[in-house]
């Protein structure tokens, strides 16, 4: 039985039992009946004065207060303690109408436009990773310069790779300048072959990160991107971004499309060619999401990407059509 929630420990629980089957013993006698150091001993016997379960006025003829007095002494004024903190935790109520008058305050001084200058590459790069890190849709990206230096890439891989294997779709516009460095082209066929979509475009655009569709961030000055970011969360200021990305997209070329026009089959990934094999053959989409070791989410968007662009109603029909027309 636990009684040390009204002050009483486990070992003053032993002794208190001790001098009621034995009243009137001394604090020596229990050194010899229980199993526990003298020091210990001193510290319950002491803690058992303190609570009034023991007096010891005399410790060599020691009565124990009878426990309906005692223990029920200590539930009361364990209960008048809990009643006093209720209270007081009750009363910080009164701080609600104080804080909601900060948040007003807050509120009315960033009431103009949600947008959040971040300066200096270290920040930037800081805050692109922890927006990146709760994305949990997509990540959209334009690109209108030349290639990425290496260590870039090298920062810039590990990052899609997180996205794409938790089921992120990553699509990018780049411009052909791009393609011009060889470690640049290898960066962006290894994101198409982890499921990554690239679009190449000659047409002018702005730089600019847009994730979830709902976060977008564009250069503080269009030709100085190292001075620094503004994160744009104005859901208006977002809704025009995403239309403006949107129509690049499209107007833009298939990376795979740009740099082999002369293919006269359909351009897969290696990715997609896999999608495309175990979709008749699995029978459930977290089976078939196993076996080629991506998110089911992820496996999901490729067929129906797939079914789209095979004009299938269903999945076995797209894959018989996918063997008709040699694509697998």
């Amino acid at each position: 039985m636990d009684i040390s929630v009204i002050g009483v420990p486990a070992e003053a629980v032993e002794i208190y039992r001790y001098f009621l089957r034995h009243r009137g013993d001394g604090i020596g006698s229990i050194r010899q009946a229980l199993d526990m150091d003298p020091d210990t001993i001193e510290g319950a016997v002491d803690t058992l004065g303190r609570l009034a379960l023991l007096d010891i006025t005399d410790r060599h003829r020691v009565m124990a207060t009878e426990p309906r007095i005692g223990i029920e002494r200590l539930i009361e004024q364990r209960l008048n303690e809990l009643n006093t903190e209720i209270r007081r935790v009750l009363t910080t109520r009164d701080a609600i109408a104080s804080f909601v008058e900060d948040q007003r305050h807050g509120e009315e001084a960033t009431s103009a436009l949600d947008i959040e200058r971040v300066e200096g590459l270290d920040r930037v790069r800081q805050r692109l990773d922890d927006l990146g890190f709760f994305s949990y849709k997509e990540t959209l990206c334009l690109h209108p310069g030349g290639p990425l230096s290496l260590g870039a890439i090298e920062t810039a891989l590990p990052l899609d790779t997180r996205s794409l294997r938790r089921g992120l779709a990553v699509k990018a516009v780049y411009h052909p300048k791009a393609l011009d460095d060889q470690n640049m082209a290898a960066y962006l066929r290894e994101v198409v072959s982890l499921g990554g979509q690239i679009h190449i475009t000659e047409d002018p655009m702005d730089r600019m990160l847009i994730f979830d569709r709902s976060v977008a961030v564009v250069p503080i000055h269009p030709k100085e991107s190292s001075r620094g970011a503004l994160l744009v969360k104005e859901p208006g200021l977002v809704s025009q971004l995403v239309t403006y990305f949107d129509g690049v997209w499209d107007a833009a070329t298939d990376l795979r499309e740009f740099t082999e026009p002369s293919s006269d089959g359909p351009l897969l990934s290696d990715l997609e060619r896999k999608v495309l094999e175990v979709m008749a053959r699995a029978d459930k989409d977290e089976i078939a999401a196993r076996e080629i070791d991506v998110s089911v989410r992820t496996y999901r968007r490729y067929v129906a990407d797939l079914m789209a662009r095979l004009g299938a109603v269903n999945r076995f029909q797209a894959a018989l059509r996918a063997k008709e027309e040699k694509w697998i």
